[in-house]
């Protein structure tokens, strides 16, 4: 059956107005090992520009019975959480950034830290509404930087300022409501 159109009724579904794309907060907590690394997070609470909230993916595991192919849930997989960062003329990020993946790998001498729990960090990724407060957060868990785009300079490129890019591989994810209370992540076992 089709919804009669009303308005009225539209409006109530998009509670306190909607959630707005530009209203949103990025913490990236940085190892140890990397200079400055609180002053680094509190600069990716600003020079976030563009990021998103995690999604996932529930993989098929195609069995097959006499010929039909039969479809079941596979595993869940998390996409690269991606990122673009306003460069400031330190390149504070950039630079932080690129400690953190040395530290990885050393492009010097192929050397690394051993220990997962210096280089695995979180980034929270807040839902704002449009007077700054928290709607929903994201934690991505074990995250760390796996592309580091290139930053294009241009002698034609006047009144802006340029970006770069990150991409970071994690292991999951945990979402927390307005009131930063964690959300279930438990399934109804009653059917």
């Amino acid at each position: 059956m089709a919804t009669e159109f009303n308005l009225n009724q539209f409006r109530t579904q998009l509670k306190n107005g909607g959630a707005r794309p530009n209203q949103f907060q990025v913490r990236i907590t940085f190892p140890e090992y990397v200079g400055e690394y609180k002053k680094n997070l509190e600069a990716s609470s600003f020079l976030v520009t563009v990021a998103e909230l995690p999604g996932q993916t529930i993989g098929v595991a195609p069995v097959f019975y006499r010929g039909r192919e039969v479809k079941l849930p596979g595993d869940k997989v998390f996409a690269p959480f991606t990122c673009t960062i306003l460069n400031d003329s330190d390149m504070t990020l950039r630079k932080a950034i690129e400690q953190w993946m040395n530290g990885i790998e050393n492009v010097e001498n192929k050397s690394g830290l051993t220990n997962p729990r210096a280089y695995l960090k979180p980034i929270e990724i807040f839902q704002l509404d449009r007077n700054g407060r928290n709607l929903r957060s994201y934690k991505l868990i074990d995250a760390f930087p796996v592309d580091l785009s290139a930053i294009g300079l241009d002698f034609s490129a006047n009144d802006s300022l340029s970006t770069f890019s990150v991409s970071f591989a994690y292991q999951h994810f945990e979402y927390f409501g307005a009131d930063g209370a964690k959300e279930s992540t438990q399934f109804f076992t009653g059917i």
